[in-house]
């Protein structure tokens, strides 16, 4: 089971490290399972509750330990998708661990992969626009407001000499800025505004399903939606732009350039997500000792 599960990792592009991680998470848990004389098809509620006070005894952080919650529900999406399993008994559970900072919740990969799957396989006319929204937030960090207040005019999109970026006018501060495009978020747009109703009068670059401005209240109640979907808890429209100043960081991005792409006037403003990379660094070098 733990090949096909690393298997499956593979097979949706997860980077090496979070596939590293995840197979070890599940090996404990099946030796938990194990434990406990159980098997995977006799796992509940209750079950995960053992596993949760399991992993509390032995001083886990409040991250790790639902890095590790993650993990076993995407091995049991694995499971399922293989036919192994009927049912995932992780979908729905309610009492998944807080992070070190609850109100700044950032989204796993394998949670915003979750979420990108969930957007696009929505059967309604409104998914591209949604996905393209989703991609834009998490490429840029982009405010749900910013997002619903873009025009077509705060579009530029990029050609063989120039990269592409939007315009953000009246930011919090009340500062305009620019923020490059990346390929996936211009790729995105592109997708959309090829089915953006032609004769739509309203300027906004994302349109309401009456042709209007988008309220920025209705995109976030949507994207809570797409959220409970995916089976991600905890988290709102804004927790995207958390995921894309964390996950940024992670990769290398230089803190100046994600300042200025979130809008921050203070450098201490965005120095607040180098302590969920402390977190990681915590976690994988004890992991991955040499």
């Amino acid at each position: 089971m733990l090949d096909k599960f690393e298997s499956y990792l593979k097979s949706i592009n997860i980077s090496r490290n979070t596939i590293t991680a995840y197979v070890s998470d599940v090996r404990q848990f099946l030796e938990f399972i194990r434990s406990e004389s159980g098997d995977i098809n006799s796992v509940n509620e209750g079950f995960l509750l053992r596993f949760l006070e399991h992993m509390t005894m032995k001083e886990l952080k409040g991250s790790t330990k639902r890095r590790k919650i993650e993990a076993v529900k995407a091995f049991y999406n694995a499971m399922k998708k293989k036919g192994i399993i009927e049912e995932n008994p992780i979908i729905g559970f309610s009492d998944m661990p807080k992070s070190s900072d609850g109100h700044m919740k950032v989204l796993s990969e394998m949670e915003y992969r979750s979420l990108r799957d969930v957007v696009r396989s929505t059967n309604r006319h409104s998914n591209v626009r949604d996905y393209a929204i989703l991609e834009l937030a998490l490429q840029t960090g982009l405010r749900v407001s910013e997002v619903c207040s873009l025009s077509l005019d705060d579009l530029e999109l990029s050609t063989k000499a120039t990269v592409g970026y939007v315009t953000v006018r009246h930011g919090k501060g009340g500062k305009d800025r620019v923020v490059t495009l990346n390929e996936a978020a211009e790729r995105s747009i592109k997708a959309y505004l090829a089915m953006r109703p032609k004769t739509a009068t309203c300027d906004r670059l994302f349109l309401s399903n009456r042709l209007g401005p988008c309220n920025p209240v209705v995109i976030g109640a949507v994207f809570k939606g797409y959220m409970r979907r995916a089976g991600i808890d905890g988290a709102s429209f804004h927790s995207l732009r958390h995921t894309f100043a964390t996950h940024s960081l992670r990769k290398g991005t230089n803190i100046i350039v994600v300042q200025e792409a979130l809008g921050h006037k203070s450098l201490t403003t965005t120095q607040k997500y180098l302590h969920f990379i402390r977190e990681m660094m915590d976690e994988q070098l004890t992991k991955n000792a040499l």
